[in-house]
């Protein structure tokens, strides 16, 4: 194993219990996200019905993720999602922009490159489901080589088209887990062969 990769695994693992909400279960990051849809249902306001107001939420989300740096996460969370907001992307559920800030600026210091391109969207009312695919490049992992990964998230919006819940699906493991030193061999070889 190389010396920056060995010097990395320390911290992404420590990254990545500290995101995981203080030690959340499987069981507790669902209780959040059931209690989160349920807070947010009244505050959430029908996308099905305006296709202006549709494009311009979802198109001020994808902006955001289009390439996230540390500044662009320091300049644009608090405009993108609400004082109040959920974010659970099955590493960590969080709530409030502010904590959201913190946590893709701490995310961000281990990635070179973070881009997320949106490839479709569907609405369900209040519910935007965006399919998009994520392009991570960091140096002590996978040689350096870009890791894709492909997921689904829930959003819903305020009144001023603003995030009030995140709720990412993915496969975190293929996602990012699997190009770690060491565990990424690990489930590897618990993936069956096809």
């Amino acid at each position: 194993m190389k010396k920056s990769a060995r010097m990395l695994l320390p911290a992404l693992v420590a990254w990545w219990l500290a995101g995981c909400s203080a030690g959340m279960t499987a069981a507790e990051l669902d209780a959040s996200y059931t209690t989160a849809l349920e807070h947010s249902a009244a505050r959430a306001v029908p996308m099905d019905d305006d296709p202006a107001r549709l494009e311009a939420a979802v198109g001020r989300v994808q902006h955001y993720f289009r390439d996230v740096t540390a500044d662009s996460v320091r300049t644009l969370t608090r405009g993108v999602y609400a004082p109040d907001a959920y974010l659970n992307d099955n590493l960590a559920a969080i709530s409030g922009n502010e904590a959201i800030e913190a946590y893709f600026k701490e995310a961000m210091g281990s990635a070179d490159v973070l881009r997320i391109e949106f490839l479709a969207t569907a609405v369900d009312v209040i519910d935007v489901y965006v399919r998009w695919r994520m392009h991570m490049e960091v140096s002590a992992l996978n040689s350096g080589e870009p890791m894709i990964s492909y997921g689904v998230t829930q959003f819903r919006f305020d009144d001023d088209q603003r995030i009030l819940l995140h709720k990412d699906f993915w496969d975190s493991g293929s996602g990012f887990f699997e190009h770690m030193p060491v565990l990424g061999r690990l489930i590897r070889r618990l993936r069956p062969a096809h």
